[in-house]
Order: C-alpha cells, then structure tokens, then sequence
C-alpha cells in the first residue's frame, strides 16, 4: 500500500513508525511544496493528514479532487466528519486520536470513520495501525468525550510527576527513569487487563484522598 502521511510534526506523531512496517510510505511537513503534494496525492492509496485546522482547508483546496474513493484520516483536532465530506466530497473520510501523540514506538489509535468506510477498508487501516500499538473504532460523539477526558488525565499525570519529581529529594533524571518504568509496566498491565496497584488496600488516609479527588475533579 501506498502510504502519504501529511503534517505528523503537529498531530499524529507515532505514524512516522510507518517506514518499518515494510510499507511504500512518503512524510511530507505541512509546510511542503505544492507541487511535490499534488504529485503525492495522486500516487498514494491512503492519506493521513494531521495538520492544524486552518492549514487542513488550504490542504482540502489544494488535492480534493486528486483523492477520488481514497481513505482520507483525519487528525487534525475538532474538525467533524460532516466537514471533512465537505471538504473531500470524493473521498471515504475519518478522523483519528492519538494517544499518546509523542515520538513513541507504541501508540493507541482511536477512529471514527464515515460510513463510506467499508468492512474491508475498516479491516485494511486497523490491520495498518497493528504495526503501530492498536486501534479502536468509537463513534464521532464518544471519540470526542474520549479526547476531552484523556486531554484533561494527560495533563494531571504531567502536573503530578513533575511535583513528585520535586519532592522526591533524589537526582531528577533517575527519578524520571525510575517512574518511568512503573507507569510503563502499570500501563502494559491494564492493556492485557492484569490487576493494578489500584486494587491493592488503599494507602492514602480518607481525608488525603478526598482531596485528591476534589482537585482532580476541578480538572475535568
């Protein structure tokens, strides 16, 4: 398959994995040439465009008419299906979330895709993304309640490591590297649904926890 992969360097960072899956894929920044683009366009069987929402028009102008029944996902952040048929009225379209969207091996992909999506088209991306951590298939309202949410938790799990990393009183980098290694080892653990350290007793004392949780409720 022929794989065009437009603006990663803003959204959909994990994709640029694409190269070792021994697929026929081009990165383009969201800035390239128009003329290198039209070229691309024509030539690729799929396209992942992850530029910023007001550069994703000039894009839509510039090749909706070179994309005739190609996949087109989507990543660019609050910009709906029913737009996308607007902008590529020719095309299956589908929006996408990356998690976590950072320069990482494996990531969590979760899509929505337009109903001109077939059952083979479905199956050819998800078979795709395998390569790449994993997939799932939500519709458009609960992929942007996901995407609110996980925005928020990312933010409160950044916020708190970084008090931790400050009250630990050892070296940061070591701290980091350590920390590291739990949340990675807790996170393959819910992934496979093995038991987490939440369901061991509780260790905080009521009075702790309870405010805990009405800060984290305020971030919501």
């Amino acid at each position: 398959m022929k794989l065009l992969v437009l603006g990663c360097e803003d959204r959909g960072r994990p994709l640029e994995n694409l190269c070792r899956l021994n697929q026929e894929v081009r990165i383009l920044p969201t800035s390239c040439d128009l003329e290198e683009l039209h070229q691309l366009a024509k030539w690729c069987n799929l396209i992942f465009i992850g530029s910023e929402r007001n550069r994703a028009y000039t894009i839509a102008d510039e090749i909706w008419h070179l994309l005739r029944g190609k996949p087109i996902i989507s990543l660019t952040e609050g910009l709906p299906i029913k737009e996308l048929r607007d902008l590529y009225p020719l095309s299956k379209v589908s929006r996408c979330y990356v998690y976590p969207d950072i320069q990482t091996e494996k990531a969590l992909f979760i899509l929505s895709l337009d109903n001109t999506f077939s059952h083979s088209d479905a199956a050819t991306l998800k078979g795709l993304l395998q390569g790449l951590g994993d997939s799932l298939l939500v519709g458009e309202e609960l992929l942007e309640s996901l995407h609110s949410c996980i925005e928020a938790s990312q933010y409160v799990i950044i916020e708190l490591l970084s008090l931790l990393g400050e009250s630990s009183g050892h070296d940061r980098d070591l701290f980091e590297y350590v920390i590291g290694w739990v949340l990675y080892g807790t996170g393959l653990a819910a992934i496979k649904g093995l038991e987490l350290p939440s369901q061991e007793p509780k260790k905080f004392p009521p009075e702790m926890r309870e405010s805990l949780r009405r800060a984290l409720k305020g971030s919501f």
